[in-house]
């Protein structure tokens, strides 16, 4: 049985420019699964948390790809389609962080003094992934204004969205210059080779994978270029672009990022950066008990502080009240020797 098709691109409804390919969605959904699963089961076995990151771009790109094979049913109504291109378009964001945060447990495992160009490794992975996020940000804001909103405000999150791709390359590109500072440093003998040589092929994997995100980057670019107000580029109005340069480029990445895994590459406690030593749950509740003991304590104190300070003022008075007492005797005795001539 075939896959029935409702195909109408002259539609007012339409959801493409062209007549969608169903089995291609479903195929590289499939093939993105497949590395879902990759990632997920290299997560557990290599013992990486960090990974849950790769693991969202992995399915994203999967639920997105499906999202559209099912709207390829019927593509004169609005469906699932909006959806699935949001899902695409943030994806490769997610493959950016990862490539960000290997790059900062590198320069912690390979160089001694942990840190490239004045930056200390945690704090350069920090600013990247930051970074990232406001490309997030920004591309999914124009994403989000671009799906199934009006023409004008489809207009506007289609610029905010081609800003954020912008964004997103010079980021890339900066991180580039720094990654081939580290490959420099490595090959003129100043890094840890008592560790092993991975780090060559784990550079080149992080170079191939934002090479790929550079192309994909680039199709965007060009496929946005002329603005919605303008006649569609070929890019936009050929499925084949999209499927060589956005969906074949991102699962290349993720698969490259698979098969040279920063967990295996980089094994051991030192390939990852160091954790802070959080208390046990049964720790957390004694140190709980405790902060209840000592404020029962203070407030006993203070109690006791006040009463005390009672007592003492009490004292006081019937100390002086005492110490006066002989002195008026004195004066009574003497008044009474006067008072009796003098015997």
């Amino acid at each position: 049985m075939g896959w029935s098709t409702i195909c109408d691109f002259d539609h007012e409804d339409a959801q493409y420019l062209y007549c969608a390919n169903g089995p291609a969605a479903v195929l590289f959904s499939a093939l993105f699964g497949l590395t879902l699963v990759t990632h997920i089961l290299q997560a557990v076995l290599y013992k990486r948390k960090y990974c849950w990151v790769i693991i969202m771009a992995a399915f994203w790109e999967c639920a997105g790809l499906a999202c559209r094979a099912y709207s390829t049913k019927d593509q004169t109504k609005p469906s699932t389609a909006s959806a699935g291109q949001l899902l695409v378009l943030l994806s490769p964001l997610w493959v950016n962080g990862f490539v960000y945060m290997v790059f900062g447990r590198m320069v912690w495992f390979f160089l001694p003094e942990q840190k490239i160009a004045g930056i200390k490794a945690l704090s350069m992975a920090k600013i990247f992934v930051w970074l990232d996020i406001l490309a997030f940000i920004v591309q999914g804001t124009g994403g989000i204004m671009d799906s199934g909103f009006s023409a004008e405000v489809s207009r506007i999150g289609l610029r905010i969205y081609t800003a954020g791709i912008a964004a997103q390359q010079f980021f890339v590109t900066v991180f580039a210059v720094l990654l081939g500072t580290f490959f420099r440093r490595m090959l003129q003998g100043r890094g840890n080779f008592d560790k092993g040589t991975t780090w060559k092929p784990l550079t080149i994997a992080m170079f191939a994978t934002i090479s790929l995100i550079t192309i994909r980057i680039c199709f965007r670019l060009a496929e946005f270029a002329k603005g919605p107000t303008s006649p569609p580029s070929i890019l936009s109005r050929k499925e084949v672009f999209f499927y060589v340069l956005e969906c074949l480029t991102m699962w290349a990445a993720i698969t490259t990022l698979a098969i040279w895994h920063p967990g295996r590459l980089m094994p051991g406690e030192d390939g990852d950066f160091p954790k802070k030593d959080k208390p046990s749950r049964k720790e957390k509740k004694a140190m709980k008990n405790e902060e209840k003991e000592r404020k029962k304590q203070e407030k006993i104190d203070k109690k006791e502080a006040k009463k005390g300070g009672r007592k003492n003022r009490s004292r006081s008075r019937s100390k002086r009240r005492s110490d006066m007492m002989p002195l008026e005797q004195t004066r009574i005795s003497s008044d009474y020797y006067y008072s009796d001539g003098g015997r």
